[in-house]
């Protein structure tokens, strides 16, 4: 049996917007912006909303250290990594201002699918193990531009590996807080839509977050990379025989994109369109073969685990059926169920 390595196993130590999003006209390239308060006495919003800069909650004072860190890389390369983005066309923009790379030493890598701030990413991405994830619900992510949110991790799926987490803390920093505060305000997220169709040979590109350690090396040292690298690529079909939704081992989705260890949970996007064909989740060193989880799989995770989306979004933010509103359910899908 070859090894077959995840990618992040690599440690063992302000502008206005309209009330109804579309993604067909969304053409901004920030990953957050605030839809204004439609009365003087609005809804709160129901995330957390802290300015820079703040002490965040739920992160020990050596993550922090960390997470400082790579915010301020983020924030001296945003230009420069947005203009090599606009290289490759608009809905590589959208691309990235989609995409979050954790905050940890580990790396990894999320994807926001829903303007409500719904991260997806892969289930080892929070824990190989249920005890790992239920130890380690919450994370610090971070955007291209350095924005802080910190997601809960509410589903969990280890035999797709996948994880479905909500952003309940942002960091908002001075120029996007708007003359009557954020506070008031309703966040509203870059997002990539799911394709519309499912394909196993398209083009793609590859949004995603490289370890800081070189493990082809064999004395210690640091990568040069890049905090998110964007790469190209092709699918190259399915693992034959195996069920595309058992991609506990392996990704049953192979790809040729370049990846490093940390760019799990990185978005395969379709290159004509920018669409979610894809999340890259490992490699199997006996073939140099990219390995993730297909369409298929994600389809049938978010129809069983997402709430249903709300064209308005204000309406979203003010019902009282919202999932924010309510208490977290927690739900544990494992491989041995």
């Amino acid at each position: 049996m070859p090894r077959r390595l995840r990618s992040n196993r690599n440690l063992e130590d302000p502008p206005n917007i309209e009330a109804k999003v579309n993604y067909d006209h969304q053409e901004s390239d920030q990953p957050l912006r605030f839809l204004p308060p439609r009365s003087p006495t609005p809804t709160p919003t129901p995330s957390l909303i802290l300015h820079t800069p703040s002490r965040l909650p739920g992160i020990t004072s050596a993550d922090i250290q960390i997470l400082r860190t790579k915010q301020r890389r983020l924030q001296r390369s945003a230009t420069l990594t947005l203009q090599a983005t606009r290289e490759l066309g608009p809905r590589a923009v959208r691309g990235l201002a989609s995409t979050l790379i954790f905050a940890q030493h580990e790396a990894g890598t999320a994807v926001c699918i829903d303007p409500r701030g719904w991260m997806l990413t892969c289930a080892h991405c929070f824990g190989e193990t249920m005890q790992e994830w239920r130890a380690h619900r919450r994370k610090w992510l971070l955007c291209y531009t350095g924005l802080a949110v910190q997601v809960e991790c509410l589903v969990w799926d280890a035999r797709r590996d996948l994880a479905l987490a909500k952003v309940i803390c942002i960091e908002v920093p001075e120029e996007l807080r708007s003359s009557r505060g954020p506070v008031s305000a309703t966040p509203v997220f870059a997002y990539i839509p799911l394709s519309t169709s499912q394909s196993t040979t398209a083009p793609i590109i590859c949004i995603g977050q490289p370890g800081a350690d070189d493990l082809e090396s064999a004395a210690p040292r640091k990568t040069a990379y890049d905090l998110i690298e964007i790469s190209q690529g092709r699918l190259c079909g399915m693992i034959p025989d195996v069920d595309p939704q058992d991609n506990s081992e392996i990704g049953s989705l192979k790809h040729d994109a370049w990846t490093y260890w940390g760019h799990s949970g990185a978005p395969l996007l379709r290159r004509v369109d920018g669409s979610l064909l894809g999340l890259h989740s490992s490699w199997d060193d006996s073939t140099a073969m990219r390995h993730g989880v297909p369409l298929v799989a994600i389809k049938a995770f978010l129809n069983e685990h997402l709430p249903q989306a709300e064209d308005d979004l204000r309406a979203s933010a003010e019902s009282p059926c919202n999932l924010e509103n309510k208490e977290p359910e927690f739900i544990v899908i494992d491989s041995s169920d």
